[in-house]
């Protein structure tokens, strides 16, 4: 209606204009020649013209703008005079459209918001709105240094305008100040006051101290020291958001002040936030921490309140901070446990490997020396290949079926007495039986892969160390530094000891003074170094296969191979592992990731690092874990080149962040 009046004035006032310019011009000509009979009459005449057009015009102009005014609906016509207050009150605008988009009509407090905004396409004056075409519920916009929630109501072409500028400021106030609480721990203070003489250990932790200190005042930490390799940490989420900003520099300072050949000294950071309760958040940061260390150190662990941890660091690999007086009180604990339990269920991960049941025997031998029951969750369905072959070769039918009990079996067995143990696994999801570990009332685990978000619930015992090659490494110590002095039978140590040649091929990667205790320690139990390698030796048709995918090996960045397996070939895991394991020996090659199918509807990549790269980080973020050298993830109704398009995706994402500095 106004664009029509408009219109219609505009027509009217060229008509007026080009009158009043012919007027003009006779009168120009009047004065030229005034006696010229014709142009005086033209002259009087138009004039008259004129005059008449110009009070019609007035007339005109004045009942169009009452009609307007009378016809020109107001928001209290609308809504009434009480509710038009409330959406005064509550800073409520009001815009009708017509079918073209154009604004017909706008309530009052568009004028005291000072928008003159009648007449326009609303898509053309704020393009923002044209988010609600897609289908979201509201929209906000800024105008005039003001911030509006806008909603639509598509039925009746209305738009519902809230000033939230206020709503925001104290939005923004209170996250920014919302309490954060941290623990910072130095992971391996004990080894240094221990080990290093006193004069280079002060040094040390006096500059560890001075950097976490100067790290606090540099985003305005509150810091307080509670034990001598502990302090805690109050901040809010805007001095924690910088600190996010800067990858917690503070880790790498530390590590580079103090790289010693030998002791290292790194710190471990848990930070919970997302709570007011302040006893609750320090919960949350002493439970990060201790996935931090659990992890290896070296790390910062974040816990927001009702979401997925986040992981910082990683980036050195795990030390070595076991010791024999540990050990032994470990060992000890572990007897108490089995004592008290009427049965023992011993289970490993789905696709149980040589580590898992050599771990698995260790555990199974150590067990009835304490005089329990014991057996191992065994499906061969869920076991690997070669593990099964290697079962069989080393145990009759009958010594099989008394050591294993099916997983049916296994949950009718399961009491409130009974204690699961589960070895070279703390994932719930990817053991053989997953109900199993949700129904089991005791669960201890005793593993050596990294810890992951996903844990077990309240374990009575956990011995997680990822400084270890292999699960077997660790039941081996258990069992050799215990009171009881056990002795276990040649085939366990022989099936142990392939575990670990398995998990470090033959000693390559991930050995450290304890693997080789270790082994020394199955040796004198009388492992067969000819029969653990037999257990390992490739088929012909396997050698194959791996020289197959190998030759696809592709390099995407400097140091990094990735190979794919053909999409219609159904890979077993132990092949991508080994796959991965034998690129890793090329030299140059920091890190190899082998993505294959493991199942129908199943992609599965293996990931191994020769120490450069954390791979656990970065199969972290495909839903997966392992350790730092050494970690995989399975991915469901993908195909091979979808899969490596995400790998890709993830290296270009995290790879700095996952190298080692």
């Amino acid at each position: 209606m106004q664009r029509l009046i408009k219109k219609y004035m505009l027509i009217a006032f060229w008509i007026f204009f080009f009158q009043l310019a012919i007027v003009v011009s006779l009168f120009i000509l009047y004065l030229i020649d005034s006696r010229d009979l014709i142009i005086k009459t033209l002259v009087g005449t138009l004039s008259g013209s004129l005059f008449i057009d110009l009070i019609y015009f007035w007339i005109a102009f004045s009942k169009v703008s009452k009609t307007r005014l009378k016809n020109d609906i107001s928001a209290v016509d609308v809504i009434g005079d009480d509710i038009q207050e409330v959406y005064n009150f509550a800073q409520i605008g009001l815009v009708l459209i017509d079918d073209k988009d154009n604004i017909i009509w706008v309530n009052d407090w568009f004028v005291d918001e000072q928008m003159d905004i009648v007449d326009k396409n609303i898509y053309s004056w704020k393009e923002e709105l044209l988010k609600f075409k897609e289908g979201v519920s509201f929209v906000k916009i800024e105008q005039n240094n003001r911030t509006y929630e806008v909603r639509f109501l598509q039925d009746a072409n209305l738009f519902i305008f809230k000033d939230i500028t206020d709503f925001n400021a104290i939005t923004v106030f209170s996250k920014a100040h919302a309490p954060v609480i941290g623990v910072i721990s130095i992971d391996n203070y004990q080894d240094i006051v221990a080990l290093v003489d006193d004069i280079k250990a002060n040094d040390m932790l006096a500059a560890a101290q001075k950097i976490i200190v100067n790290y606090a005042k540099k985003y305005n930490l509150l810091l307080k020291k509670y034990r001598a390799d502990s302090y805690l940490v109050f901040a809010n989420f805007e001095q924690y958001e910088k600190m996010v900003s800067d990858h917690f520099s503070l880790l790498n300072e530390v590590r580079d002040e103090n790289n010693d050949d030998d002791y290292e000294l790194t710190l471990s950071i848990g930070i919970a936030l997302g709570l007011n309760d302040v006893a609750k958040l320090n919960d949350l940061a002493s439970s990060a921490l201790d996935v931090a260390l659990s992890r290896g150190g070296d790390q910062v662990v974040i816990s927001p309140y009702g979401e997925n941890l986040i992981f910082f660091g990683g980036k050195s690999e795990a030390k070595v901070k076991r010791n024999r007086v540990k050990i032994r009180v470990l060992s000890k604990s572990i007897e108490t446990i089995i004592k008290d339990s009427s049965n023992v269920l011993i289970m490993g991960h789905k696709d149980m490997d040589l580590d898992a049941l050599g771990s698995a025997l260790g555990l199974y031998y150590f067990i009835k020396e304490c005089g329990a029951k014991a057996q191992i969750v065994y499906d061969e369905k869920l076991v690997e290949e070669k593990t099964r072959k290697a079962f069989k070769q080393t145990f009759t039918p009958q010594q099989i079926k008394e050591i294993t009990i099916s997983p049916k079996s296994a949950m009718e067995e399961l009491k409130y007495t009974t204690l699961l143990f589960l070895t070279d696994v703390h994932r719930p999801s990817i053991t053989m039986v997953p109900r199993l570990v949700e129904l089991a009332f005791k669960v201890a685990i005793v593993d050596h892969h990294r810890r992951g978000e996903e844990f077990v619930e309240k374990p009575i015992f956990s011995h997680i160390e990822p400084s270890a090659s292999s699960a077997s490494e660790l039941v081996a110590e258990l069992i050799r530094y215990n009171e009881k002095r056990i002795t276990i039978p040649s085939k366990i140590s022989t099936m142990m000891l392939s575990g670990i040649l398995l998990d470090t091929n033959y000693y390559r990667t991930k050995t450290g003074p304890r693997t080789y205790d270790a082994s020394l320690i199955l040796k004198e139990f009388g492992a067969d170094n000819a029969i653990a390698d037999s257990f390992l030796k490739e088929e012909f048709e396997e050698y194959a296969l791996k020289t197959k995918i190998m030759s696809t090996a592709k390099i995407p960045y400097f140091g990094i191979v990735v190979c794919c397996a053909d999409d219609e070939d159904v890979i077993s895991r132990s092949m991508l592992a080994l796959c991965a394991q034998e690129t890793l020996q090329i030299k140059g090659i920091n890190a190899c990731f082998v993505i294959g199918r493991v199942e129908q509807r199943k992609i599965g990549i293996s990931a191994r690092s020769d120490g450069s790269v954390n791979v656990q980080l970065l199969m972290e973020r495909l839903g997966g874990g392992g350790h730092f050298a050494g970690a995989a993830t399975q991915i469901d109704n993908k195909s091979i080149d979808e899969v490596n398009s995400m790998l890709l995706n993830v290296l270009d994402l995290y790879l700095n962040d996952a190298r080692a500095s």
